[in-house]
């Protein structure tokens, strides 16, 4: 599946290289992160109030400072426009707290929405999952966690964990879902009703 990349102005953490058919997209000042580290943006987007480089060979979407969406927001809304469906984000953490919690938000919007994202953040990947189960591949003690977002996450299961459930109910207020580890190289987790964000080191 071809991958929208998406690098915001926050921290870099992980690396990646964008293979052909895959779009990069920077997210106002990841402009400048993408010419720090060699990789070819594909499109701007944004209100240019982070950018320190001057944008060149690039196209440009450029949108007021005072608008409703995050930069962030507006390029995963670029992707959905271009027909990505799997998402990357890259320098969406750190920094401001309040855009790192509005990209975190951005993971579950994109999944209401049938999207595949998941933000690379430091030592970690984060993403959702709702109403579903998967397998997560690791190796023995690697760490993850599980958090609820949404009013409550209940018929939650972990199973091949250090920590296992069997049909609990996590709720945003109580971090239960909190510093799991591998058993073996796989894990499952489930939720029957609601969102989880689920953070595993990388």
């Amino acid at each position: 599946m071809n991958i929208c990349y998406i690098v915001g102005a926050g921290e870099f953490f992980g690396d990646f290289t964008p293979k052909e058919n895959d779009l990069v997209i920077a997210a106002d000042g990841g402009y400048d992160t993408l010419i720090k580290r060699g990789v070819k943006c594909d499109l701007f987007v944004g209100d240019m109030d982070s950018l320190n480089e001057n944008l060149r060979d690039v196209e440009i979407l450029r949108f007021p400072v005072e608008k409703d969406e995050t930069d962030t927001f507006l390029a995963y809304y670029e992707g959905v426009k271009r027909g990505y469906k799997k998402f990357m984000l890259f320098g969406a953490v750190g920094g401001r707290i309040d855009h790192t919690f509005a990209n975190l938000s951005l993971l579950i919007h994109g999944k209401n929405a049938g999207h595949d994202i998941t933000l690379v953040a430091d030592g970690y990947e984060i993403f959702a999952i709702k109403d579903e189960k998967i397998t997560l591949v690791g190796t023995r003690g690697k760490t993850f966690s599980v958090f609820a977002f949404s009013e409550s996450a209940s018929g939650v299961c972990v199973k091949g964990a250090k920590y296992e459930a069997d049909n609990v109910t996590l709720t945003p207020d109580f971090p239960l879902g909190v510093s799991n580890s591998f058993l073996d190289c796989e894990c499952e987790i489930e939720v029957k009703d609601g969102t989880l964000l689920v953070m595993i080191e990388n």
